[in-house]
């Protein structure tokens, strides 16, 4: 099983913190654009946020905060990612 793992946990400092996956194009959440082109390539989708988690959370994805809380940049999003997956056995996955 191949798991997709979207980083939207950032802080944005750079963006005025805005949350990013949340800006949109042509009318769409950047991260629906990466959901999209992701969905077809895996078996399930998580998505890392540490913000703004119940809008995340419509998109039907298991969605999951860093750990430790807060905002340690994208190896912690990753790290989290290993723990938010749900079965015992190793899996294949994919961070964007």
């Amino acid at each position: 099983m191949i798991t997709g793992i979207i980083l939207a946990g950032g802080q944005a400092s750079r963006m005025g913190g805005q949350d990013k996956g949340l800006l949109t194009l042509r009318g769409i959440p950047l991260y629906q654009h990466v959901l999209t082109r992701l969905k077809p390539q895996v078996d399930r989708v998580y998505i890392n946020a540490n913000r703004n988690q119940a809008v995340y959370q419509e998109s039907g994805c298991t969605v999951f905060s860093d750990l430790p809380n807060g905002f340690s940049g994208p190896l912690a999003g990753i790290l989290s990612g290993f723990v938010a997956l749900t079965t015992k056995s190793r899996e294949s996955f994919l961070c964007l």
